[in-house]
């Protein structure tokens, strides 16, 4: 195939399947379809390493399972991060209301409190 009909076929398997596309490739004649397809990795250190989000030191597709693995798990951490956060923001916010209401504050002791017996069992059990 072309240079441009590779990246003509991502392009419409793109269109045509409604997912995502991923594309190996080796060499200069791959710098199109790397740069069209969603997942682009390039298995040489060549030309092709420029165009590619993805840059690959193993030269055959195995390296296609660790990326999915790695980006399973970004995204895996991206959400435990964002749960941690609502979770802590929640129990900051409860216990102000809790002590507004009958007219107190938090003193820095509480925070401290706060912070550490409270959030830290969440942090280490959250996984």
């Amino acid at each position: 195939m072309s240079p441009d009909d590779k990246a003509t076929l991502v392009d419409r398997l793109q269109i045509l399947c409604e997912t995502e596309v991923g594309m190996c490739g080796d060499g200069a004649n791959d710098c199109g379809a790397l740069k069209t397809a969603d997942m682009g990795i390039s298995l040489s250190e060549a030309e092709a390493s420029i165009a590619a989000p993805f840059t690959s030191q193993i030269q055959d597709i195995s390296s296609v399972i660790i990326l999915l693995k790695e980006g399973r798990c970004a995204l895996v951490t991206s959400f435990q991060v964002f749960k941690y956060i609502e979770l802590y923001a929640l129990i900051q916010f409860s216990s102000v209301i809790i002590l507004y209401t009958i007219g107190g504050a938090l003193s820095n002791w509480q925070y401290l409190y706060s912070d550490l017996i409270i959030s830290i069992p969440f942090i280490l059990f959250m996984g």
